[in-house]
């Protein structure tokens, strides 16, 4: 469960083990915000996800997100995830280029679980994040940052809608 607008950095989202705990649990959010956009989404276990920076229909970036240890099921590097480096399939990188272009998105932060066989099956999409963070993808492409890249890509006027 967590709110569908303003949860950068994986803060404030939480599993929910029951019905009883979902009820009780929307309850007290709506009781400070009566009208608060919410997302309830299903929980799938799993070690690591993907992320993908899309810019302009075209991936400038992926980073593997390791679930945070212990008790934890986010992988959200501000909150002490490790990232690395991952190559994602042609699959997978068309998959994340047609979840932005659906979303109607100039700059996207696609999160995506990976298939078992990467090769030949789809992966799980997780999310498409409008204002995607860039802690971990941004250390892991130290050669060609992505933020100038980004700047100087909205330096041509063309591009801006």
């Amino acid at each position: 469960l967590k709110s569908s607008t303003g949860t950068q950095t994986g803060v404030g989202v939480i599993i929910i083990e029951s019905m009883r705990s979902l009820y009780s649990s929307i309850q007290m959010l709506l009781l400070y915000n009566k009208y608060m956009p919410i997302i309830i989404q299903e929980f799938v276990k799993t070690d690591y996800d993907v992320r993908s920076m899309v810019l302009e229909g075209k991936v400038i970036g992926s980073m593997k997100r390791i679930v945070i240890a212990g008790d934890d099921f986010r992988s959200n590097v501000s909150l002490g995830a490790e990232s690395e480096t991952i190559e994602i399939t042609d699959i997978e990188e068309r998959d994340v280029i047609k979840a932005a272009e659906v979303v109607k998105g100039q700059l996207v932060g696609i999160d995506f679980i990976p298939a078992k066989d990467r090769e030949k099956e789809r992966p799980y999409i997780l999310e498409c994040n409008s204002m995607p963070g860039f802690g971990g993808i941004e250390e892991l492409n130290k050669k060609t940052s992505l933020t100038q890249g980004i700047f100087k890509h909205f330096l041509d006027r063309t591009y801006w809608k």
